[in-house]
């Protein structure tokens, strides 16, 4: 392994990768410390995308920047890697009454809602696999990133980069004693935080207000094989010849245990739609990084300009990652400016 380096760059969940991609097309050098024996939310996402969400069915925060980005920069991860974790399937949501099916017909003639809109139906579809007796929307635009296919591959390239250390950073062996910071002995120009949860008590980013929401999800076999991601308050996923339900949300968790009460809220909310019989095969729980304002956090630090960071994501990070992940990248090299609302600096003000 070579000893300089111009970044170093602490985690390789989602965010970690996103940002090594983007600085090495920027041709910059990395080393990245991540140990593959400790948890990651981006190992258990069901890694789904979906420009509209929540039970009002509203717009996702910069849909529009964001979904036409994330196209573009995970296939050309794909061709970088030789793998394919990109998979665009439409998204069905049925209505539960008929005042959703007026909305949405409205929204038809609507500039910010018709580009993702792929079509309405006022009869049921998928009848086999769910109950919508009003129909439903198809929305487009929309689909799962196989999270760990990509994680795995990068980090695959990485080793053969000789450029990751397989071990938890310890904060207590960087030194910022020179013009440099040197970690076990090997030097960068900066040390970028990109590493979820793992990183929350880390003295040099302290003032940041994280927040762990935890998540889990679940691995069902079900007969009907439509090619279609569903989603209403809960979802399924068609997903390497099985399916991934999810998801909920606690904000109390605080470990990566799967849990009873989650696997019955789940299944709670899929019995709502779901008419095919299913099975429960597997369960995996997860801590997503979040901040108090729901927004990502990124940019030099104030008070240390040899500290970056990139975290935050939350329960977005397929759609949010790429996107700003250029944006810390191109700041860094060049300088550009980072949007507002997601700045570092917000927390020392």
């Amino acid at each position: 392994m070579r000893e300089e380096y111009d970044y170093l760059i602490v985690g390789q969940g989602l965010a970690g990768t996103c940002l090594i991609a983007e600085l090495q097309r920027l041709g910059k050098s990395v080393l990245v410390v991540d140990s593959a024996v400790l948890p990651s939310a981006s190992w258990v996402a069901g890694g789904l995308f979906n420009p509209v969400t929540g039970r009002g069915m509203v717009l996702t925060w910069k849909a529009k920047e964001l979904f036409s980005f994330l196209n573009e920069f995970y296939s050309r991860l794909e061709v970088e890697l030789d793998q394919n974790f990109l998979h665009l399937m439409p998204l069905y949501r049925p209505f539960g009454n008929v005042e959703e099916l007026n909305l949405w017909q409205g929204r038809l003639s609507q500039d910010k809602f018709a580009p993702f809109i792929e079509k309405i139906d006022t009869a049921p579809s998928f009848s086999s696999l769910i109950h919508n007796p009003l129909g439903g929307i198809t929305l487009k635009g929309t689909g799962y990133l196989d999270t760990t296919l990509l994680i795995n591959s990068s980090r695959t390239k990485l080793i053969e980069e000789q450029s990751l250390l397989d071990e938890k950073f310890n904060p207590e062996e960087i030194n910022f004693n020179s013009d440099k910071i040197v970690y076990k002995g090997y030097s960068a120009t900066r040390v970028i935080f990109a590493d979820g949860p793992l990183g929350f008590g880390n003295k040099l980013v302290e003032k940041i207000r994280f927040q762990a929401l935890k998540g889990e999800v679940l691995q069902l076999d079900i007969d009907d094989k439509s090619e279609v991601i569903i989603n209403r308050n809960g979802f399924v996923i068609p997903r390497n010849g099985g399916h991934i339900a999810g998801s909920n949300y606690d904000p109390r968790g605080k470990d990566w245990e799967p849990t009873e009460a989650a696997r019955a809220e789940i299944t709670a909310k899929i019995d709502t739609f779901m008419k095919a019989d299913y099975r429960v095969t597997g369960q995996r729980a997860g801590l997503r990084p979040t901040t108090h304002d729901r927004r990502p956090v990124l940019g030099i630090h104030p008070e240390n300009d040899r500290v970056g960071i990139f975290n935050g994501l939350g329960t977005k990070g397929v759609s949010l990652a790429p996107y700003f992940a250029r944006q810390l990248a191109e700041h860094l090299v060049f300088g550009k400016e980072i949007e507002k609302e997601v700045r570092i600096s917000r927390y020392f003000s």
